[in-house]
Order: C-alpha cells, then sequence, then structure tokens
C-alpha cells in the first residue's frame, strides 16, 4: 500500500526534492557544524579541540553573559509591548479614515522606515539627537533646557533604543494589522449600525475582538525579533552605554569576531535558541488557553 501511494503521487515527491535539499544544505547543515563547533575550542591556526560541555559551562558562569540576557529582556519587553500595541492603534485609526488617498499616504509614510536598514536609520537618528546641532536639543535649548546626550547617557539610551525600534517597525506590523482588519466580515458592522453601536463600540465589541489572532501572530514575531537584535545595538551603542544597552546577540558576536572565541560564541548561540524556542512555545501554549477560554 505504501509502495503504491509513493509511485502515485512520485512527481509530487520529486518537486519537493529540491526544497530538502536546499533546507538540509543551507539550515540543517549549519546547525549540525555548529553544534560541533560549540564541543570544540577551535585554534587560531584551524582545527579544534574537544572540549565537551565546558563552553558552556563557561558561557553559563560568565557574569557579561547573564548582563546581556538582563539587557535583552529588559529592551525585548519594551520593544514588544510598544512594538504590539502601538500599530494596533495605527493601524484602528488609519481605518477609520473616511478619505482614501490619506489613508494610503498615511500607509506610506509609516511603512517607509521599516525599508531603510539600520545604518541608514542610525544615522539619521544620531544626527537628530546629537548634542551639537541635533534638532531635538535644538528644541531643547529653544526652550531654555539643558542639551542631552541622548545616546552616551546610560538613562536614556534604553527608552530611545525602544522607539527607535517601534518606530521603524511600527509601519510593518500596522500593515498586517491593516490587512486583517480589511478581511473582517463588513456584515458584522453593518448590524452593528442598525443596532445603534457608536464607532467605538464598534471598535472595542467587534474590531479588537476579531483581532486577537492577529495580536498573537505580531507577538510572536516581535518576540523572535527581540531575541535576535543586533543591528541597532551594534549601530548605536559606544564605549559610555555598552554595558547598559549589550545584548545576547552582539555578546555572540564580541566572543566570536572580536576574541576569536568561536566555540563559547556558537555555545552563546545554542543556549538563545534553547531560550527562544522555550518562550515561544510558552507565548503558544498561553494564547491556546486563552483561547480555548473564549471559545
Amino acid at each position: 500500500m505504501g509502495h503504491f501511494r509513493f509511485r502515485k503521487y512520485f512527481q509530487l515527491y520529486l518537486m519537493l526534492l529540491p526544497t530538502l535539499v536546499y533546507f538540509a544544505v543551507f539550515s540543517l547543515y549549519p546547525v549540525i557544524q555548529g553544534l560541533y563547533i560549540s564541543t570544540q575550542k577551535v585554534l587560531l591556526l584551524g582545527g579544534g579541540v574537544f572540549v565537551g560541555l565546558e563552553n558552556y559551562r563557561n558561557v553559563i558562569q560568565d557574569p557579561m553573559f547573564w548582563q546581556a540576557m538582563g539587557n535583552t529582556l529588559i529592551l525585548g519587553i519594551g520593544i514588544i509591548g510598544l512594538g504590539v500595541f502601538v500599530p494596533l492603534i495605527v493601524s484602528i485609526a488609519i481605518h477609520e479614515v473616511p478619505f482614501a488617498p490619506l489613508r494610503k499616504l498615511t500607509q506610506t509614510v509609516i511603512y517607509t522606515p521599516h525599508l531603510f536598514s539600520w545604518v541608514v536609520v542610525g544615522g539619521i537618528w544620531i544626527q537628530v539627537l546629537s548634542p551639537d546641532g541635533g534638532l531635538v536639543n535644538e528644541l531643547l535649548k529653544m526652550l531654555g533646557a539643558t542639551p542631552i546626550h541622548f545616546l552616551a547617557d546610560t538613562m536614556w539610551i534604553r527608552p530611545v533604543l525602544v522607539l527607535l525600534a517601534t518606530w521603524k517597525s511600527m509601519g510593518y506590523n500596522a500593515v498586517i494589522y491593516y490587512a486583517a482588519i480589511s478581511s473582517l466580515d463588513p456584515g458584522l458592522y453593518e448590524a452593528a449600525t442598525v443596532d445603534g453601536a457608536t464607532r467605538w463600540q464598534k471598535i472595542t465589541k467587534l474590531t479588537l475582538p476579531l483581532l486577537r489572532p492577529t495580536v498573537g501572530v505580531v507577538l510572536l514575531l516581535s518576540t523572535v525579533g527581540a531575541l535576535r537584535m543586533f543591528d541597532q545595538i551594534f549601530i548605536l551603542r559606544n564605549l559610555a552605554t555598552a554595558r547598559t544597552v549589550d545584548v545576547l546577540m552582539t555578546y555572540v558576536y564580541d566572543r566570536g569576531m572580536l576574541e576569536f572565541n568561536l566555540g563559547e560564541s556558537t555555545a552563546a548561540s545554542f543556549l538563545v535558541v534553547i531560550a527562544g524556542l522555550s518562550l515561544l512555545k510558552l507565548l503558544r501554549d498561553a494564547m491556546d488557553i486563552d483561547r480555548a477560554d473564549t471559545f
């Protein structure tokens, strides 16, 4: 029976083969190779010495790793919180605009920052927030306030990074929400209008509850993005704020590329993957429970 099914769907299996080969070469093999390197003490001139789990123990016992973990959690919570709910508010507001050309223009404007790399975004905001001639500090001077070095002050750097990440990703997440809102059944809103519901009641009683699955998807995407954040930290950090903003990915970069400790760097990467998968499973389980309670 199994042989008959294989022959029947042979062409489909053959079409699937290039995809399997691609993922085996570019996904599975690097993971296996990375796992191997994480058990090695890599030598400068090539090769390595097997050390077992020593690299993992060294990473776990390294205070800098836990500091990077703490910074990741602090920045990640802020980025996830604002990155999930601010675009939701923006998308609902755009959807309520009755003038179609204005809606399209607004979508284009807020989506544009997502198209730029963090190199460009970082360069722009370094100039805007500069204490010498930056737009923000010039406005503070006009109001009689003292200029603030936002990117070199440990009190300001975390809020700035969270706000910049939210600003850059807001358009992308808002598009996801807007697409979900546009796909909702118009008949529900027509029935609500007949029943005398106000616009605010439609938003709170219809739109928001119906968007809960989409909020869950954006939450998962934002969580993965928070664990992988590197570009913005690498570009905007400096010697004054490095200990305050260094995250797991910059820790991996510093250990691997600057200190050339590839074994511990790879071990740290796998610990990040394990932590990320565990966190995502917790979020999925929480959303499944919430969905079961809802129905």
